[in-house]
């Protein structure tokens, strides 16, 4: 069973109810229409249910697990128990009739389809009986039964219709969103690649330790921390999550304390509270750039709080007994415990004023896709604690043991197709840093004349967005040419890297895309160049199996 109601509609409905059953009783009365059952005692205990349903603010932490719980049976009393039932002693008189109307319609309101017929189903069937149970000579209206199914069935099916016709739309707009933001983030890439070149060839000509150098790695900072927070946003609004065939063999305390060294904390002294505590490594199956923005979700969520709360600490524990797990708990404002519930719902910011609301969602998605879940527990004025739950690790013979012994591509020849200048540039300087000579093309059919000349690279950095023939027509053709050509690896140069880019890269026969401005060691491991790393008892990188 699926309850779609929120907390705050739930409480307007305890209010509504709390005066509407009364207030309709002394209209009844004071107006004589035709009554043949009292049924105020009845009455009496929808009004109780109704206002502890309003009092959800005033009640014990405890119970607070069972709102939901509560606000169900509640509702099944009032609107699908009591109005049928009062309907068949009163023998289907008008002002019964319009209230099962509009209770039918508050049960559409409230609850998903399955619910709506399960309620209305479960409420009908117990009414009657109890009807039949306590009347002194109990009969069914049958000329009201008989009309009143087929209208219920349309009642309910136009309910579903409008419900489903407005997550359509919702979701059309988060593909909206979702390409918009890919087409900012494809503006705001490019030039901050092209800034973050320019930054790198000053420092080379800079002495080391001197002003100018300080101020070079304080406009890299900057940069690192936009880049950050556009691939963060970026992964919030598209919803994405990695699927099974993506996922590797992570350590959790290597992991973890990657993404610590990783993200792009606004001052020295935001680092300084960020601590790891390994009680006992483990090992779990996910994709390590979708943990780490995961991680980098929440610490920007808890150091947001640092300037009002300067004496707050993020403590991270790995923890495997008994159950594999990792904590994140911050000493900061804490959260309000009515707004617990909502914390992994859709556009839910907790007073951060340009929060999206996405990223906690995002969080339990991901988590989800590894095999597991995410939970948080809260004190006001206290703490905020989110705890991320692994499936149990396998026996230790299934996990490879030494990266080493896989094997690593040659990848020492790169053919970079691009057709500006510039970016070029960038990726002939980050290739020849990892030791490869590079080649070049100015454009796809470049590119092509070359491979048909007898030129075979390692592997092909192409472009996505070329004038002429691009990125994926290009690779296509590259597909269908005669001998070693056919089988380079390719992968994708662009700076929006949505979903949609990444299916179409696949489908034109690409191994992989590589956002912009690539990162080295992203770079590194597309191209598998370097030297090959082992995998100690904490290592981060992903083992394929």
């Amino acid at each position: 069973m699926h309850h779609e109601a929120t907390g705050r509609l739930l409480d307007w409905m305890g209010v509504i109810g709390a005066v509407a059953f009364p207030l309709l009783y002394l209209l009844r009365e004071t107006h004589h229409f035709p009554v043949m059952y009292d049924d105020l005692a009845w009455r009496g205990a929808a009004v109780f249910l109704c206002v502890v349903l309003a009092l959800r603010k005033w009640w014990p932490e405890p119970m607070q697990r069972f709102y939901l719980a509560y606000s169900y049976v509640s509702i099944f009393y009032c609107l699908v128990f009591l109005l049928p039932f009062s309907l068949m002693h009163n023998k289907a008189t008008t002002p019964a009739v319009a209230n099962i109307v509009l209770s039918v319609v508050l049960i559409i309101l409230l609850t998903d389809w399955r619910n709506t017929i399960a309620m209305l189903a479960g409420g009908y069937l117990t009414s009657a009986t109890v009807y039949w149970l306590t009347a002194d000579a109990p009969s069914m209206p049958i000329d009201f039964i008989l009309w009143w199914m087929p209208l219920c069935g349309v009642l309910v099916a136009s309910g579903s219709a409008a419900r489903y016709a407005e997550k359509r739309a919702e979701l059309e707009r988060m593909r909206t969103y979702a390409s918009l933001a890919g087409s900012i983030a494809h503006e705001l890439r490019t030039p901050l690649a092209q800034v973050q070149h320019v930054l790198r060839r000053i420092d080379a000509e800079v002495p080391a330790a001197s002003e100018a150098s300080r101020a070079v790695q304080q406009g890299h900072a900057a940069i690192h921390r936009c880049l950050q927070s556009i691939n963060i946003t970026l992964q919030q609004v598209r919803g994405a999550q990695p699927v099974q065939t993506e996922l590797g063999w992570l350590w959790a305390a290597r992991s973890v304390g990657k993404a610590i060294d990783e993200y792009a904390y606004d001052s020295v002294n935001a680092q300084q509270r960020v601590r790891l505590n390994v009680e006992q490594d483990f090992a779990f199956r996910g994709e390590v750039t979708t943990f780490e923005l995961l991680l980098f979700n929440l610490l920007k969520n808890s150091l947001y709080y640092l300037p009002l709360h300067p004496d707050m600490e993020v403590c991270i524990t790995v923890r495997a007994a008994p159950s594999p797990c990792i904590l994140v708990h911050d000493t900061g404002p804490g959260i309000e415990p009515e707004l617990l519930d909502h914390l992994f719902k859709g556009f839910k910011t907790l007073g951060k004023i340009e929060g999206t609301g996405l990223g906690l969602p995002f969080c339990r998605r991901v988590m989800r896709s590894f095999g597991g879940d995410i939970q948080c527990r809260s004190e006001l004025g206290r703490f905020t604690e989110f705890t991320f739950h692994f499936p149990r690790c396998p026996a230790p013979g299934v996990l490879p043991a030494d990266l080493a012994a896989m094997p690593v591509p040659a990848g020492r020849t790169v053919l970079i197709v691009d057709d500006q200048c510039l970016n070029r540039t960038v990726a002939r300087a980050l290739a020849r840093d990892l030791g490869l000579e590079v080649l070049e093309a100015e454009h796809g059919q470049q590119a092509l004349d070359m491979l048909q000349a007898g030129t075979v690279p390692d592997v092909v950095l192409m472009d996505v967005n070329m004038p002429g023939l691009d990125g994926m027509a290009t690779t296509r053709h590259l597909r269908a040419l005669p001998g070693p050509a056919a089988r380079v690896p390719v992968y994708a140069l662009t700076a929006n890297d949505s979903p949609s880019v990444r299916a179409a890269a696949r489908e034109a026969g690409m191994q992989g895309v590589l956002a912009k401005p690539i990162d080295v060691e992203a770079l590194r491991l597309a191209l598998g160049v370097g030297p090959r790393r082992q995998l100690p008892h904490t290592s981060s990188h992903s083992l394929r199996v």
